[in-house]
């Protein structure tokens, strides 16, 4: 009876929004879906707890590559398995970010591509990566990365403007979000400083990884009075407010991990372009032109983006805000979600 009334699903990590804090908004968006159907928990079930795995649907298993895949885990994935729940590794990165490929995540990686009865990909560029691919490849299935939600309008963005010292006239990217190694902020600050344009700003608002990185960041900004840093965590309206006062939002992942870009939809959603390196995700959209994509010249993108002028840059966001609320809304991702668990 129970195997036949599977309600629950367990998605690792189980992070949940609350009214406070939102460590992590496309986790809590995926949870929030699953939800409108299972009972959703963060906690593989124990050994001798058949009852719970004969109700378990799908076990969902997000970033887990590095150190989190222990052998304890490894062997309740597998009786899951076993009683019947259907085991879906999301493919989000090529390798954990801010390590180099290393013999525990690799063996990871394998792991989770063979176990898995389903690879989950947000970038359909991204299926060439599934280890193993010739035994593996056929269990990739596409699910668009949802849209981040725009909160309420309550911005006070000429205050905003004024706090970073950003005038009418001037042309502003932006960097933003956690400030991670992966994420290579030194390149940007680099190529933002050789296009040496008078009216323009670089604005990087984020918490950093740690305080050496943080140094890093501030002493290659020392003698740039265009440079603005807000380096602390911001909150959702602080966050939305930073992107929304922005031209351009400038991503700069290393390519040799990244496939995907939360920051990218995130920018989309808000209606602003981005330049960005080839990642998978990129790859995908390129061919609609709303956004700047490099493969090794970023200073050559950064220069462009400027010289296209705050208009066509306006309505290049535009049209990413109507690809992206067309084919990665809510209810888009839902029915991909819910197909995959049939």
């Amino acid at each position: 009876m129970a195997g036949r009334n599977r309600k629950f699903i367990v998605y690792i990590p189980y992070r949940k929004r609350t009214r406070t804090v939102n460590s992590n908004e496309y986790t809590s968006n995926m949870i929030e879906i699953l939800e409108e159907k299972y009972c959703v928990t963060g906690e593989l079930a124990d050994p001798f707890d058949l009852i719970s795995m004969l109700r378990t649907k799908a076990v969902f298993l997000n970033w887990v590559e590095d150190t989190g895949l222990s052998v304890r885990m490894k062997i309740r994935i597998i009786l899951h398995k076993v009683f019947g729940a259907k085991i879906i590794w999301v493919f989000h990165n090529k390798y954990p970010h801010d390590t180099m490929p290393n013999k525990v995540s690799t063996c990871n990686m394998n792991w989770l591509a063979r176990y898995s009865d389903r690879i989950m990909l947000h970038s359909k560029s991204s299926r060439a990566y599934i280890p193993d691919f010739a035994k593996n490849g056929k269990k990739a299935v596409y699910v668009p990365h949802i849209v981040y939600d725009v909160r309420g309008e309550d911005r006070k963005m000429e205050v905003l403007k004024a706090k970073y010292g950003i005038q009418a006239q001037d042309f502003v990217f932006t960097m933003f979000g956690r400030i991670k190694l992966y994420k290579n902020i030194e390149s940007g600050i680099e190529a933002f400083q050789k296009i040496n344009v008078g009216n323009t700003k670089l604005l990087i608002a984020g918490a950093p990884i740690d305080i050496k990185y943080a140094r890093k960041v501030k002493g290659l900004c020392e003698k740039a009075d265009n440079i603005i840093l807000d380096l602390r965590y911001l909150s959702d309206p602080e966050l939305d407010a930073v992107i929304d006062l922005s031209d351009v939002i400038l991503l700069t992942h290393k390519s040799e991990s990244s496939m995907n870009s939360g920051v990218m939809i995130q920018a989309f959603s808000r209606g602003k372009t981005v330049i960005a390196p080839d990642i998978c995700m990129a790859k995908d959209l390129a061919k609609y032109n709303f956004f700047y994509m490099y493969e090794k010249s970023l200073n050559a993108a950064v220069m462009e983006a400027y010289q296209n002028g705050k208009d066509v840059n306006r309505h290049m966001g535009k049209m990413a805000r109507k690809y992206i609320y067309a084919h990665n809304n809510k209810e888009v991702v839902k029915k991909y979600i819910y197909k995959l668990l049939k």
